[in-house]
């Protein structure tokens, strides 16, 4: 198993929140911690990882290691395309390790200082710590890499806080060692479920300066007797005050607020906006003021987003808080629609066969899609045996963030192009 990580109250994980909204660790005190399947199954896949690096990079037998691995996937949280997420994990290790003239000193799960930027300390006096997946020193290069095993959002190493903590850490543990000799940090976030390969390289100097000039000054200011107002953005995602921050609700209802005010500046053509000022028509008459302009829309899109991820949150939270015997203003909760199902399948088919129902009628019968089949043989296998069968569809267009790396739509390009399967 992974090694087991101190929960600092600003860990490296939050550190994107912290960052920004100072205040939120004081709001979140008193708020137990709390868990989920998909942080548990990240858990289990970070284990695994774990692993088959040691195998790979370190002294361990086959036997123990085959044993170990079966281990873990007898857990009810292993699925198979874990197997097919981890290697690609370790194949990149690999790819790292290549790129050195010389082979790197490894260390994987490991425990690295961070409050030493971070001031804070473990109940034994000690700097409080982080875990960081894997670390590559070579020549001049210290190489943090990270495993994330979710599917919900890429997310991109540059800049990145958890890494950049990381990366401080080590260089802090290892600086006996290595001295100043390491100049160069690269860091690396591999997300297989997503596809998801994110690397960026910062040098030493500016990574210690993120540290004193940022990292630093936010925690001082976390730990302070006035943090300040809360910071909302989108680092309230995984904040424990997400539910009931009063900051956020404000952001929120400002929303009503601003498109009640007139057409922004700069969201219409030179001479327009003259024209409206005296007698409230443009080239589009007085609809000119009713009707949002296509940058108001971006606008509005990047703001509804969080509006929506607000809205499903008090959900959350008023459910629970219903279910908790408290009283939410204007709701309740109910049951929802019920479910139902054979108490014992065998017995209820004998009894149909024996009332004179076909068996035929009784079991459906249809082909194993290719995303069920390759979940269920794992990647490799399910690439060895399909290879030449699979036809990829172009996926449909969707709207994303500008800040997106995929390449925009191109309808020339998906109705010309060629369809690659396997």
């Amino acid at each position: 198993m992974p090694t087991p990580e101190y929960h600092a109250r600003k860990s490296p994980s939050s550190a994107h929140r912290w960052i920004h909204c100072p205040a939120s660790i004081k709001l979140s005190e008193g708020i137990p911690a709390t868990t989920s399947p998909y942080a548990e199954a990240g858990r289990l896949a970070h284990s695994i990882a774990e692993l088959k690096a040691r195998k790979r990079f370190m002294v361990l037998n086959k036997r123990t290691y085959n044993a170990q691995l079966k281990k873990l996937q007898e857990d009810p949280l292993y699925e198979t395309e874990m197997d097919g997420y981890t290697d690609l994990y370790v194949e990149t290790l690999e790819q790292h390790a290549m790129t050195f003239q010389s082979a790197p000193f490894i260390a994987l799960e490991t425990s690295v200082p961070i409050g030493l930027f971070t001031s804070e300390n473990k109940e034994d006096g000690t700097p409080a710590t982080g875990t960081a997946d894997c670390t590559q020193i070579a020549e001049s290069v210290l190489w943090v890499t990270d495993y994330k095993n979710g599917a919900g959002v890429p997310v991109d190493a540059d800049h990145n806080p958890q890494m950049m903590t990381y990366a401080l850490g080590a260089l802090a543990m290892y600086a006996l060692i290595y001295g100043d000799s390491i100049q160069t940090i690269k860091l690396t976030i591999v997300q297989p479920a997503l596809h998801s390969l994110s690397d960026w390289e910062i040098s030493r100097a500016e990574l210690e300066a993120w540290g004193q000039e940022v990292l630093t000054p936010a925690a001082v200011r976390a730990d302070s007797e006035d943090p300040g107002e809360p910071c909302p953005g989108d680092w309230c995602r995984f904040c424990p005050t997400k539910y009931t921050c009063r900051a956020r609700a404000q952001q929120m209802f400002q929303l009503e607020t601003d498109y009640h005010k007139g057409v922004p500046e700069g969201s219409l053509p030179a001479g327009w906006a003259e024209t409206i000022k005296h007698d409230g028509h443009g080239p589009f008459g007085s609809e000119t003021k009713r009707l949002l302009s296509d940058t108001e829309v971006g606008q509005a899109l990047q703001r509804a987003e969080g509006l929506l991820s607000w809205y499903n949150d008090l959900k959350e939270y008023a459910l629970q808080a219903c279910l908790a015997g408290k009283q939410i203003a204007g709701f309740k909760a109910v049951e929802g629609r019920s479910s139902r199902d054979w108490d014992n399948l065998d017995a209820a088919f004998a009894d149909f066969q024996q009332c004179g129902i076909a068996e035929a009628m009784l079991w459906e019968r249809k082909p194993a899609t290719v995303a069920g089949l390759e979940k269920i043989l794992g990647k490799k296998a399910f690439a060895e045996t399909a290879a030449g069968h699979v036809i990829a569809h172009p996926g449909k267009p969707t709207l994303v963030p500008e800040s997106d790396k995929r390449k925009p739509y191109n309808f020339a390009e998906v109705a010309f192009g060629d369809q690659k399967g396997l």
